[in-house]
């Protein structure tokens, strides 16, 4: 049996697309900016984060520390897509000096729990948005 594909899910699967084809287009480049990997890494964990929860949470209410808990996720996986994406690189384009070295990997590995509480706190202030409005919604 086959099932049919929400109006959600069309969303989230044309989201990895386009930040798929925009890995593949970044990737063949030849350009060892920062700027560039971590604006796709951020991209690739929100559209990560989006589909784990479009299977996860199927049903649930969005409560202010769940969001908390989904921003904290998606800064962290920012950090570490960006990490991977630097290493696809390097591992793709095999120059004897690597577009990122080393250094800047673990540079980016290191943003790690900075980032996770900067989207806790992102994620926190969303959740009490939706919750403020939803409540005043109810007064209505």
């Amino acid at each position: 049996m086959k099932r049919s594909v929400a109006g959600g899910d069309k969303l989230i699967r044309g989201a990895l697309l386009l930040t798929g084809l925009a890995i593949l287009f970044w990737s063949g480049l030849e350009d060892n900016d920062a700027s560039a990997v971590t604006l796709l890494g951020a991209l690739s964990s929100v559209s990560l984060t989006l589909w784990l929860l479009s299977r996860v949470a199927v049903g649930f209410a969005l409560t202010p520390h769940h969001a908390a808990l989904t921003g904290a996720l998606t800064g962290a996986l920012a950090a570490l897509c960006t990490a991977a994406l630097m290493l696809f690189k390097n591992l793709r384009h095999a120059h004897i000096f690597p577009d990122y070295p080393a250094g800047m990997l673990l540079a980016a590995l290191e943003r790690l729990p900075f980032w996770a509480i900067a989207g806790a706190l992102a994620g926190l202030g969303i959740g009490l948005l939706l919750a403020a409005r939803l409540s005043e919604g109810d007064n209505l």
